[in-house]
């Protein structure tokens, strides 16, 4: 008879508690779904079979070779992501210690830049990071359009870049308003005046926002606004992007027309690939707000308006009409409505309707476009409010 006492795990019921933490969750999870969803933000940008066992997924990743993705002019799109990521993670620590009240938003941001350790830093780093955001979705916007890829099968991905545009420019200006210093109030100020002055979406957003005076209201939606809904905007046309470029593929580099060859790397390599952008572009932004900090003034005095008080630099354009005496406000408003509402839209739009675009004279209309808006930006700097 052997007395030999068992071990715990030597019978056969007790084989399964020596299954590994993945396994163990592969029974009651789809890991790889799982897995798909996080990998959709930039991280893997190339088609996986969720159906698929997370290690036996991991290790086809590892080794198919994939097309390069951060290279230009692939990397305005992986620099979208990254920066939102940035924009993110200082917003959090700013978060920790602003005061999102009309009492309060100057001294506790006053208070982050003064006293909290490096507070100064993560203040100017999520500064100069919305500003290069907002650089970074419009230049990628305008290579889209440059390379007409509103063509099929990228409709979705050009009006989701569309969408980012805006809603960065949305973040940027909601943003703009929570420090609560003369500059950032007044040039609030005057970019709700623009926007005021368009038919139907002044009158919703003025009842969006609380009213279209600066209020207790209005700065707790903005600050809303800012951390929760725009954000999860944000998310969800990237999601997008990546789910569309995990359909269509990255886009072919043109040379007059002829499609070039795609530069391929490793999943290693991409991930290398971040995180040395990631940490190039940390360093630019703290570089910038080192050397180049943005002024932080007193307290706005909304009695008091300063002299050469300008919104925005996105909005100095529409700005410029809005100071011609002239023209009517509901003329301008509208007209700037149409545009704006339509114009982007309209390439994909007529892409899916089936009709044809000549597409040498469509990228001369936008060339004059962006001239007019370059120009009248400069007129903006210079024009007297009326």
């Amino acid at each position: 008879m052997n007395d030999t006492p068992k071990v715990p795990g030597d019978t056969p019921e007790a084989a399964p508690a020596r299954k590994d933490a993945i396994a163990w969750l592969e029974e009651r999870l789809n890991l790889t779904e799982l897995f798909s969803f996080i990998t959709h933000f930039g991280i893997i940008y190339t088609p996986i079979d969720t159906q698929r066992p997370l290690r036996e997924q991991w290790k086809k990743i590892v080794e198919t070779p994939m097309v390069a993705y951060a290279r230009w002019p692939h990397i305005l799109g992986l620099l979208t992501a990254l920066l939102f990521g940035l924009e993110a993670f200082t917003g959090v620590l700013l978060a920790f210690y602003h005061q999102p009240t009309i009492a309060g938003a100057y001294d506790s941001t006053r208070s982050i830049v003064r006293d909290v350790p490096l507070g100064w830093l993560v203040h100017q780093v999520h500064a100069w990071g919305s500003s290069l955001l907002v650089l970074v979705v419009l230049m990628r916007l305008l290579r889209l359009f440059w390379d007409g890829l509103y063509r099929a099968p990228r409709e979705v991905l050009w009006l989701s870049a569309v969408a980012l545009a805006w809603i960065v420019l949305q973040l940027d200006f909601t943003g703009l308003l929570l420090p609560w210093d003369v500059k950032s109030y007044w040039s609030a100020v005057r970019g709700l005046e623009v926007v005021w002055a368009i038919p139907f979406v002044g009158p919703f957003l003025s009842f969006l926002v609380g009213g279209r005076t600066m209020s207790e209201d209005v700065m707790g939606r903005f600050y809303v606004l800012h951390i929760i809904v725009l954000p999860a905007l944000y998310l969800a046309f990237v999601y997008v992007t990546f789910a569309t470029m995990r359909r269509v593929g990255l886009s072919r580099v043109t040379d007059r027309g002829v499609a070039q060859a795609q530069a391929m790397t490793t999943f290693r390599r991409h991930i290398a690939d971040l995180l040395i952008i990631t940490l190039v572009l940390f360093a630019a932004l703290v570089t910038l707000a080192t050397l180049l900090p943005f002024p932080f003034h007193g307290a706005a005095d909304p009695y008091t308006t300063p002299k050469g008080t300008r919104p925005p630099w996105y909005m100095l354009a529409p700005y410029a009409l809005f100071q011609v005496p002239w023209i009517p406000d509901w003329v301008f408003g509208f007209g700037l409505l149409v545009v704006a509402a339509c114009v982007p839209f309209l390439p994909a739009f007529l892409r899916v309707m089936g009709e044809r675009i000549d597409e040498p004279r469509l990228k001369r209309i936008g060339l004059g476009v962006l001239g007019l808006w370059l120009v009248l930006s400069v007129i903006g700097i210079f024009v007297d409010r009326r």
